[in-house]
């Protein structure tokens, strides 16, 4: 069974994404309060969707003003399905098709800065989310959904801002130091 999810606002309210059999999309709920968190951050911004499933969050962020998102997953063409299909421009979107440890590296080396990233690993999964932090712009702020008994990491260079929890996700907010 494929996920499906649609977008909450902005331009493409009401769009349908696909996901692959592995996406485990964030609640119509807890995105709803993401964007409501990160408010003006959003329009103009670049995003940085990580682990991106549906691309719910990165395809939101778009449609609600940011600039550009760049959707990393291993499975790109339900990605690519979706940007199809709600006439996403290669110059907002871009799939990145790959694991996240291969993006961050690729998007680091090739000088990308990001005024929001959003890491969603598969529960359970440590993941080192220094090499986001590295990718992150200077006044920018990483995102990190967890399950809700899960604990914020520490990020070298970054400070843990805030927690909020919603339903069965929590959401860690970064900054730099």
């Amino acid at each position: 069974m494929r996920a499906a999810v649609r977008i909450l606002a902005g331009r493409w309210k009401g769009r349908r994404l696909e996901g692959g059999p592995a996406a485990r999309p964030t609640s119509s709920r807890a995105r709803a309060a993401l964007f409501s968190i990160l408010g003006g951050r959003v329009a103009g911004a670049r995003v940085l969707d990580l682990y991106a499933g549906t691309g719910a969050v990165g395809f939101e962020a778009v449609s609600r003003g940011a600039a550009f998102a760049a959707l990393v997953d291993t499975e790109g063409e339900p990605l690519r399905q979706s940007a199809a299909r709600i006439g996403a421009s290669p110059g907002e979107i871009e799939i990145v098709e790959t694991s996240a440890d291969e993006a961050l590296d690729r998007l680091g080396r090739r000088g990308e800065r990001f005024g929001v990233v959003f890491a969603d690993p598969p529960y359970g999964d440590a993941p080192d989310l220094r090499p986001a932090a590295a990718v992150l712009a200077p006044s920018g702020l990483l995102v990190l959904q967890r399950d809700t008994g899960g604990e914020a990491p520490d990020v070298p260079g970054l400070t843990l801002l805030e927690r909020r929890p919603y339903g069965r996700n929590v959401f860690f907010f970064f900054g730099m130091r």
